[in-house]
């Protein structure tokens, strides 16, 4: 399953899912559970608290697009780098890295069920 499961969060990273939140269930099991350190501090997601998260940033955000450097699997399990990039509302002309992520994606179900990410803000 390591090709299938790496297609499914490349598809995700790849997906306008935090712009089009109708999205959102294609990708993310309902069990899902998300650990996620970021430079503000750890903090814990269930579904319903990421799909709050997708909605809101959808509110704010043009456009969103991820950017892959790295990406290794191993059965079910997927490793991701990536840069995420925006277009605001108020500037859909202008695109900008808004943060550096590493992530650890677990499928089942061909949906992500668990995520183990670390995130720190760019400079730009």
């Amino acid at each position: 399953m390591s090709v299938a499961a790496k297609k499914i969060v490349q598809k995700f990273l790849d997906s306008d899912v935090f712009v089009n939140v109708e999205e959102f269930d294609h990708y993310i099991h309902k069990d899902l559970k998300m650990h996620w350190h970021a430079s503000s501090g750890y903090r814990e997601f269930s579904y319903d608290d990421y799909h709050r998260l997708s909605q809101s940033t959808a509110s704010s955000y043009e456009s969103m697009r991820s950017e892959v450097t790295h990406m290794i699997s191993d059965k079910k399990e997927v490793a991701a780098r990536f840069t995420v990039y925006v277009r605001t509302i108020e500037n859909p002309r202008e695109e900008i890295p808004v943060g550096y992520f590493v992530s650890i994606f677990k499928l089942e179900d061909d949906k992500i069920i668990e995520v183990h990410q670390s995130s720190h803000p760019s400079q730009g």
